[in-house]
């Protein structure tokens, strides 16, 4: 596969498939923080090499891509806030342990290995290829006329300013992938630890119980929240409506 290639894996026994995946490369970049304008969570910076070509889910996961689920495994869909969730919507309501438990059985059904990115993949990622603060530059530079993302401060929609946007409707990064600045937080695989590393392994994140990093801000950060190296962290068991996932398919 190539990078920036689209696909997406079928769902044996099922005419849909899983969610749409795009081809990210192998490289180099610097984790965290160069700016001076970050948290004192987001340095020290690392050199950090993505050894590995991977694919990355081209929107955050939908409600669609959950629906899915709920109906193999017979799991309740998660609470929609009362906003009617339409199918291009982004799931909320999910907690990490859910989130894992969707990679897992989705690893099953296609027999691929699905799971959350790390911190370092998830910024690599995210940032495409930029050095700067947001992927797009230093400034939030965000114009009512073309929104660069879905924030408060964004210039989003007024119809939109109080909950998630459907995926895809603002700029994707150069990578292809979509909304990884705003609409909502989305889960790693990483433990949120301080100092800041984000190099572990994603079998070694699974095997800590504490605190999750999420990442990318959401529909109700400030443009602050958005930067490419910001974090935060939630417990596992957390649910929240400005907060969802991404996921990661390794490549052979």
């Amino acid at each position: 596969m190539q990078p920036g290639q689209t696909f997406n894996d079928p769902l044996p026994g099922t005419s849909f498939a899983g969610p749409e995946l795009v081809v990210i490369p192998s490289g180099r970049f610097v984790l965290g923080d160069s700016s001076g304008v970050g948290n004192y969570n987001e340095r020290p910076t690392h050199a950090v090499r993505i050894d590995r070509a991977f694919a990355l889910g081209r929107f955050e996961l939908t409600t669609a891509d959950w629906r899915q689920y709920a109906r193999a495994t017979g799991t309740p869909m998660p609470d929609d806030e009362g906003w009617g969730l339409p199918e291009r919507r982004p799931v909320i309501q999910v907690s990490w342990v859910e989130a894992h438990a969707y990679c897992r059985w989705l690893s099953q059904v296609t027999g691929q290995r699905y799971r959350l990115p790390t911190e370092a993949e998830w910024e690599y990622a995210a940032r495409a290829g930029s050095h700067t603060a947001y992927w797009w530059g230093e400034q939030l530079d965000s114009p009512e006329s073309r929104p660069r993302a879905h924030c408060r401060g964004c210039a989003s929609p007024r119809a939109l300013q109080a909950q998630s946007a459907q995926v895809g409707q603002f700029p994707a990064n150069a990578f292809g992938l979509y909304d990884t600045a705003g609409n909502v937080w989305e889960w790693t695989a990483s433990a949120f630890v301080i100092p800041f590393d984000g190099r572990e392994s994603a079998a070694a994140a699974l095997a800590d119980t504490g605190p999750r990093s999420v990442r990318g801000g959401a529909w109700n950060s400030g443009p602050g929240y958005l930067r490419s190296s910001q974090r935060d962290f939630k417990q596992p068991q957390y649910r929240g409506y400005a907060l969802g996932l991404r996921v990661l398919r390794e490549l052979p």
